[in-house]
């Protein structure tokens, strides 16, 4: 277990809430924080508001630089000066919580991929699109079709809050699907990571994090 301050919570961090019973995550923000309660506004969901009562429990989880916490606690009470805000108990605890890799976001990146090179050769990268991603691998558009069991070099580049992040990665194709564009003959590739560090699986997480989060507000 970690604290408020150990995490980073703070004035203008971006979170998601649900009811305790509820998977149904909001998108809220923290708007201020006081030794007792932090206060957030209410939370949408494709524009529909989170209608919060005294008692009611909920769950907030938010991103930190490289890792995801989650914490549990009971909403104290509303606060209107002319915008309504919610306050929340601060909580006494916050947790680390397993990533969830198997969310994906559809998005359309672009991507240099080549055929993992023998030895000490140079890698022949050539371009091209990912449709999604996720923090486990990606799903990439060729033209070329490349069996499943095939190892890839893969190199992208994602903006950050505060940064761009590049990574170069080994990946496997797992599935190969053909199909047609425009009288074009193209493949998908899905592919699955190899060997990729921890802080880079991280940094993929919180970008696809963010960008569902800026999507659900303009719902």
């Amino acid at each position: 277990m970690v604290t408020g301050e150990q995490v980073g919570l703070a004035v203008n961090q971006r979170i998601v809430v649900a009811l305790e019973e509820s998977e149904e995550f909001y998108v809220s923000s923290v708007e201020e924080i006081t030794p007792e309660e932090v206060f957030i506004s209410v939370p949408y969901r494709r524009r529909m508001p989170l209608m919060l009562s005294r008692g009611d429990r909920v769950k907030v989880e938010f991103p930190g630089n490289n890792e995801y916490f989650s914490f549990m606690t009971a909403v104290t009470g509303r606060r209107e000066e002319g915008v309504l805000l919610y306050s929340l108990a601060f909580p006494e605890k916050i947790k680390r919580i397993q990533r969830r890799r198997d969310v994906r976001l559809a998005v359309l990146l672009d991507v240099a991929y080549a055929p993992l090179p023998e030895g000490d050769g140079a890698a022949a990268f050539k371009e091209a699109k990912a449709l999604d991603l996720s923090a486990g691998g990606l799903r990439l558009v060729t033209e070329q079709e490349h069996p499943p069991g095939t190892m890839l070099l893969v190199k992208f580049r994602l903006p950050l809050r505060k940064e761009s992040f590049e990574t170069v990665t080994k990946a496997e194709v797992v599935r190969t699907e053909p199909v047609m564009l425009e009288k074009r003959r193209l493949f998908h590739l899905g592919l699955k990571f190899v060997d990729l560090p921890q802080a880079h699986r991280d940094k993929i997480f919180s970008f696809i994090f963010w960008k569902m989060m800026e999507q659900a507000r303009l719902r």
